[in-house]
């Protein structure tokens, strides 16, 4: 098996057989073997039953689904682990990302010879409010995770066998694949493309869901971010020497003793706040912990159509 492309499938339905077309059309022209994985992340909308619909007339197509919604990173998981090509490409199910693409990604990452090809999206479809809060998500994830991360990377890759199974075997409860890879630091390289239009339906990533995977992506990349409670109270400790040496100057020099009772309510708020704050950071970083030491599976298959079984 040559090239395995992963989809994570949710509410698109009906893109579903005008992906697969496309995906046909693209990789028998390319003259390889191939195999498709869909997982569908079990949302309410009938995607599943538009998967299986081609997983049933196309033996090429692998079709996963989970039991409930684990989200798109767990769906990738599966894909991964299912897929036995050479070569793993992974894309969105809603057509942004084009299938007459991928010849282009293969030939790409065979002449220049790395393991990882990403795609940079230009000229992303998507509300200037979402741009921007991706722009800014980005910006803060690159700083604490130490990592160069482009805002207009997304799904759409192509990874080698020997850099997806380093993802395989991780443990990880972050599951970002896209992100993974660049953490790995295999050889790669970068592709533009145009960021198609969304065949169907709109983005499920409300903003509250945007903010908790961004939460979880820092600390589960990153211990850099316990470092903040740490400058907050350098900071703090070098005002406090600088009010101290004020009252000093005032009471000598002037003769004058400063209020201090909003002084005072100011610092119990501030230190207060401050405490919650690393007390609240030092429990995201142990529920990653206690969600590793549990070791539950980050997924459970319903049902799978063309597969060997779980890997």
């Amino acid at each position: 098996m040559e090239i395995s492309v992963v989809i994570p499938v949710y509410g698109c339905p009906a893109a579903i057989p005008e992906l697969h077309r496309r995906l046909t059309e693209t990789l028998t022209g390319m003259g390889v073997e191939y195999e498709i994985v869909m997982v569908d992340d079990c949302d309410a909308m009938g995607s599943w039953d538009e998967v299986r619909k081609v997983a049933e007339a196309d033996p090429r197509v692998k079709a996963i689904r989970f039991t409930k919604n684990c989200g798109q990173d767990k769906a990738i998981t599966a894909g991964v682990r299912a897929a036995t090509g050479n070569w793993i490409v992974t894309m969105d199910c809603d057509l942004q990302d084009a299938p007459e693409n991928i010849p282009l990604l293969y030939r790409t990452v065979r002449e220049k010879g790395c393991d990882v090809v990403f795609v940079r999206r230009h000229q992303r479809k998507d509300p200037l409010v979402v741009q921007w809060l991706s722009k800014l998500f980005h910006r803060i994830f690159s700083y604490f995770s130490e990592l160069s991360f482009d805002y207009e990377l997304g799904t759409f890759l192509i990874a080698s066998k020997r850099a997806a199974d380093q993802y395989r075997r991780s443990r990880d409860r972050g599951r970002d694949f896209t992100m993974y890879l660049m953490w790995l630091g295999y050889a790669c390289d970068y592709v533009d493309l145009e960021h198609e239009w969304r065949f169907e339906g709109k983005s499920s990533y409300t903003f509250m869901k945007k903010w908790r995977y961004a939460v979880s992506a820092m600390t589960t990349f990153s211990n850099r971010i316990l470092y903040i409670p740490v400058w907050v109270g350098m900071v703090a400790a070098l005002g406090s020497v600088a009010y101290i040496l004020f009252v000093l100057i005032s009471y000598f020099a002037f003769h004058n003793n400063p209020e201090g009772w909003s002084t005072l309510a100011a610092a119990v708020f501030f230190f207060g706040g401050a405490i919650l704050s690393t007390l609240g950071i030092i429990g995201l970083y142990l529920g990653n912990v206690f969600d590793i030491s549990k070791d539950r599976p980050l997924y459970v298959i319903q049902e799978s159509i063309n597969c060997d079984g779980e890997r």
